[in-house]
């Protein structure tokens, strides 16, 4: 079958670096693995000899034919034709080489889910962002929530040879770990102080709250002529769930 990208995936092709996605997930034969993204088996086929079940999704009806026939020889594999996000099973480890403009909605998905590790392939861009720290423009609320829920270490910079087709853009190989849970109004409450990421927290918390002991609990304990890019994720979280609660009846 020919090569398709039709969901804008860039397939995996070399064996070393499929090694090094093993390797890092430190997959046992006691582990249930989940992996969206079968595409055309190359790595699949490696979690399958390694784990004690493999669950892979993948959304092109053609690929997911594909590999229907070209790994039935595996007994611990299930594989599901659906949209890998909306996967509601329950994982050990999570192991992904995702379409980039799914990255986003992935790190979303992640946080509602209980895993021991994940190890994706995601834009190195978009890992750069995760790990951002305060004052850089890349400083943003995913950086934020991800940097509260997740230990995020880059394993391996990827060059784009090492997919067909090849992207126009540098891959990283990531291990994500879990760390701390949010809600989904804390996220929501993340962005929206995000929104206002230059303007000072004195003014921010004009528009978000009219709570006196808020405003001087933050000036006795934050500061509140620093700007929203300048605060640290665990302080940003602190403050979206201290506005929360006040809202709370």
């Amino acid at each position: 079958m020919k090569l398709t990208n039709r969901y804008g995936q860039n397939f995996l092709i070399n064996d070393n670096v499929v090694k090094k996605f093993i390797d890092s997930s430190l997959i046992t034969s006691n582990d249930s693995v989940y992996e969206i993204g079968t595409g055309h088996g190359i790595l699949t086929k490696n979690l399958c000899e390694t784990a004690k079940s493999v669950v892979s999704s993948e959304i092109d009806s053609d690929l997911y034919n594909l590999c229907t026939n070209k790994l039935s020889q595996y007994d611990n594999l299930t594989l599901l034709n659906i949209d890998g996000l909306k996967y509601t099973g329950k994982f050990d480890i999570f192991v992904s080489s995702l379409p980039y403009s799914e990255s986003e909605r992935f790190i979303y998905w992640l946080i509602n889910q209980q895993f021991k590790r994940a190890v994706v392939i995601l834009q190195k861009e978009f890992i750069d962002k995760l790990l951002s720290i305060i004052n850089l423009s890349s400083y943003r609320s995913i950086s934020v929530v991800s940097q509260y829920c997740f230990n995020i270490t880059s394993i391996e910079i990827i060059p784009p040879s090492n997919f067909h087709p090849p992207p126009k853009v540098y891959s990283t190989l990531a291990l994500i770990q879990p760390k701390n849970t949010l809600t989904k109004s804390e996220i929501l409450m993340i962005k929206k102080l995000f929104s206002f990421r230059r303007k000072q927290l004195g003014s921010v918390l004009n528009r978000l709250t009219n709570n006196e002991d808020i405003i001087n609990y933050c000036n006795n304990n934050i500061n509140l002529s620093k700007r929203i890019h300048e605060f640290t994720p665990n302080i940003i979280v602190s403050l979206a769930q201290l506005i929360i609660d006040d809202s709370k009846p």
